[in-house]
């Protein structure tokens, strides 16, 4: 239950504290239907308490000024016309659906609620304001759809109800839900490239991370830490709030989900990296489409691992501890100011057609380069661990460089994410591991 609530119940809007809930709503003796379901507290609280203290969720595209604070609403200050005008039409509606009590990240919001916001949202109904919007045509050019926190409130959310610029509904069916209409959805999946079934049934947690990050990739938020602190419950992971911290933040959210997950596939990343490791992306936004249509076809092994890659990857403080296949080669430099990364025959056994890099004037301090193969195939070649390469097939890899005076190789930042794609027949190609520290 969050710390503040709206009560909405007699037509005019007030602040209340978790604590004032029981002045507000007073107790009742069940039912004899109710008395059968309850054994426990548990079930008393779900019975009794929840279905009288439920409460209604705004999401919204905030106004650049003028929205109403906690202490506005409490003084009973009308503050910025807009703002206040916004919030009581979502109370009216909240109302209209049978709710007492409400709830604004304009005035009921804390540090504790950005932590257990995905709880939060999925908790009651989410009432959505589309301001650019009159129809479902217009959706698509919605601000709505690009923001940072909007995302978790679309996807938590078991239920939802999406209103137009006018404060009318949307869509003109009976559904008290538009999860469940799905035209809609996927008309919304259209948009936000998030599969229907992700939309209606989503579940937090830190796996599938690009795929993830790629749907926050496309959103933008007011504040730099707020790219990371939207996306703390989409991961299901605690990590404090310090606004103040600017990039930090996200660097701290890749931390913390690389202690949680195992998948190679997070590494398939382009752009700048952490001005604190360059194994971690700065932002969301470096995580940018590309083909895997060609990688090699996911595999479990007989303990139901992935068999590719690296799967004891670590953060160390020398840096991402990570096995990777080390090809060495050359980085010629294109006309158009771009690179192509080269294998010649005499650095392995195996050969692979050239690689496109494109990559900023920084590349020049390197002397010595390197493709580090990042989800190969766990094998062994005579008694030693390598990995295993399978003809005609794309790998994701880094760019790695070694300076002149530099002995250890180092990951090189890269504004497109590479593969490479094998070009020699036959059964297979191992390929000697190495662990480096990026």
């Amino acid at each position: 239950m969050p710390t503040h609530l709206i009560y909405i119940g007699d037509e005019k809007m007030m602040i209340v504290r978790r604590g004032e809930l029981s002045r507000l709503f007073k107790p009742r003796v069940p039912n004899g239907s109710e008395l059968n379901k309850i054994q426990s507290s548990k079930d008393a609280i779900r019975e009794l308490v929840k279905p009288v203290l439920k409460y209604a969720i705004f999401s919204h595209r905030w106004l650049r000024e003028g929205e109403p604070t906690l202490q506005d609403i409490h003084h009973g200050r009308e503050c910025g016309k807009d703002g206040f005008q916004k919030l009581s039409k979502f109370c009216e509606k909240a109302r209209e659906l049978g709710y007492q009590l409400a709830w604004s990240d304009t005035c009921c919001i804390d540090k504790r609620t950005i932590r257990n916001s995905m709880r939060l949202y999925a908790q009651y109904i989410c009432i959505v304001h589309l301001a650019d919007s009159l129809d479902s045509q217009q959706m698509k050019n919605d601000v709505w759809f690009t923001r940072g926190w909007t995302l978790q409130e679309l996807l938590a959310s078991l239920s939802i109800k999406f209103f137009r610029k006018d404060w009318k509904p949307l869509c003109h069916t009976d559904l008290r839900n538009d999860k469940h209409n799905v035209q809609l959805m996927k008309e919304i999946s259209t948009i936000t490239s998030i599969s229907v079934q992700d939309l209606q049934n989503f579940s937090p947690g830190p796996t599938q991370i690009r795929k993830k990050m790629k749907w926050a990739s496309k959103r933008m938020t007011t504040r730099v830490e707020d790219a990371a602190y939207s996306l703390i419950g989409i991961f299901d992971v605690s990590m404090p709030i310090a606004y103040g911290e600017g990039e930090w933040a996200f660097h701290r959210l890749m931390e913390v989900i690389i202690q949680r997950c195992d998948e190679w596939d997070m590494f398939a990343w382009a752009g700048p990296s952490s001005s604190h490791s360059a194994a971690i992306p700065r932002s969301p936004r470096c995580y940018c489409p590309f083909d895997a249509s060609r990688f090699p076809e996911e595999r479990k092994d007989e303990q139901n691992r992935e068999v590719h890659g690296d799967n004891k990857f670590m953060l160390t403080r020398q840096g991402l501890q990570i096995k990777l296949a080390v090809v060495n080669g050359e980085l010629q430099r294109q006309h158009d100011r771009t690179f192509r990364f080269i294998v010649p025959a005499k650095f392995t056994t195996a050969s692979f057609a050239p690689v496109a890099v494109q990559a900023s004037r920084l590349i020049d301090k390197y002397r010595e380069f390197a493709l580090g193969i990042i989800n190969y195939e766990r094998g062994q070649h005579r008694d030693k661990e390598a990995g295993v390469l399978y003809p005609q097939k794309d790998y994701l890899c880094f760019l790695l460089g070694r300076t002149a005076e530099g002995k250890e190789l180092q990951k090189v930042n890269t504004s497109n994410v590479l593969t490479v794609r094998t070009t020699f027949t036959g059964w297979g190609s191992f390929e000697p591991l190495v662990v480096l520290w990026l």
